[in-house]
């Protein structure tokens, strides 16, 4: 069966309202005052929070709305931050929560509506984390303080019915560990995004690359992905062009930077649904190499992506789909545009040259890529075994 040829599918997705373009940033009051809600707690990391440009425009927006910048969060997303957020929440009597910067605050925010809602402690989501591996969503969706997400990186991560968090837990022993935990279901939407391309443009350079490689796999992947449907097809064909214009120059060039935002919109559009998400082999390597190196994930799938793809296509994945978005006629012209991108944005092309990366590491990436659980969502019939994932490691390294 030809890649252009439409399967049946249901696509069930229903997204906050997505607002885009320069200046759109002013709305984000008056979306409030649409969904009465009268106080915002934005939520933030620290450099964020340092960044004058941007949250001067954050807060001329939210006007009167702004309860108070929470700057607590980090890049480790630790469920305390969550914690925290809650209280000041709490304290002020906010009803929206505004997240603004990368993943990390968009989760930590996500998290935090939940225990809210569910008036949960601290310690008794550690309990909840242990037993059952997981924190629940409240039984009613109407109780979760809304978020209004402001994107200023490229990773993707915003149009997302899951959030990730790590829970310093009880080992057992009478010490402590810390464990990857999350909440899911699509009641966590967001209310509404603010995708500003004039936001984005006050992100270090540094960030905005490393991100923008994880948005842009997201595209890829989507592609070949077992839930592929034609609106994702769609959505990410036109996300993969976008991107492979729009990145190499934006960050010197405004149109340029408008497409690479308008791309990463439509390369997160759909992929993530309750059971049905399309990221997979390129996202469980960067997981393996997260897990096993600590290095940013955006880092991880420069180095791998190529290797990666070319190894799927060596075992039957069909690519077509990506070869067309790229406008291209060989898998090895799809791979060489993505290195293409990849080297305009100053990534590294191999694991050696990231710091803190040896092959000592390589096993136990391997280990953790190929019991990823988003390995379920890869093209049917692709099985990633131990030994594949290494050799793939090793080809990238």
């Amino acid at each position: 069966m030809s890649a252009l040829d439409t399967p049946p599918f249901a696509f069930d997705y229903d997204p906050g309202a997505i607002h885009y373009g320069r200046g759109c940033i002013a709305d984000i009051g008056d979306a409030l005052d649409e969904r009465d809600r009268e106080a915002a707690l934005v939520v933030c990391g620290s450099n964020v929070a340092g960044n004058a440009e941007l949250m001067d425009a954050v807060g001329d927006g939210l006007g009167d709305r702004l309860a108070e910048v929470f700057a607590g969060t980090t890049p480790d997303k630790r469920l305390r931050e969550a914690a925290r957020a809650v209280e000041r929440a709490d304290a002020l009597g906010v009803d929206a929560f505004v997240p603004v910067g990368g993943g990390s605050s968009l989760d930590v925010a996500t998290v935090a509506s939940v225990l809210r809602a569910r008036g949960l402690s601290l310690d008794q989501t550690r309990e909840e984390v242990v037993e059952t591996g997981g924190i629940a969503t409240p039984d009613d969706p109407a109780t979760l303080t809304p978020l209004f997400p402001v994107p200023t990186t490229l990773a993707g991560a915003d149009l997302s019915v899951i959030a990730g968090i790590a829970a310093e837990v009880d080992d057992g022993t009478g010490g402590t560990e810390m464990v990857s935990t999350g909440v899911g279901g699509r009641e966590l939407i967001p209310e509404a995004l603010f995708y500003d391309p004039a936001l984005f443009e006050t992100t270090p350079e540094g960030v905005l690359a490393g991100s923008a490689m994880n948005g842009f796999d997201k595209a890829i992947e989507s592609l070949y992905s077992r839930n592929r449907t034609a609106v994702t097809d769609a959505t990410a064909t036109r996300a993969v062009r976008l991107l492979a214009e729009g990145l190499p120059e934006m960050t010197d060039d405004a149109a340029a930077m408008d497409r690479a935002v308008a791309g990463v919109v439509l390369a997160q559009y759909g992929i993530s649904r309750p059971g049905e998400m399309t990221i997979n082999a390129i996202h469980a390597f960067g997981h393996g190499l997260r897990d096993a190196f600590g290095i940013q994930q955006g880092l991880a799938h420069a180095a791998v992506a190529p290797h990666a793809l070319r190894a799927m296509a060596d075992a039957g994945v069909d690519l077509s789909m990506l070869t067309a978005a790229f406008e291209v006629g060989t898998v090895e012209q799809a791979i060489a545009e993505v290195e293409r991108v990849r080297d305009a944005l100053g990534l590294p092309a191999s694991l050696s040259a990231i710091d803190g990366v040896d092959e000592g590491g390589i096993n136990e990436a391997a280990r953790v890529a190929a019991a990823d659980s988003l390995l379920s969502y890869a093209s049917d019939g692709y099985d990633l075994t131990e030994a594949d994932a290494r050799a793939v490691l090793e080809a990238a390294f």
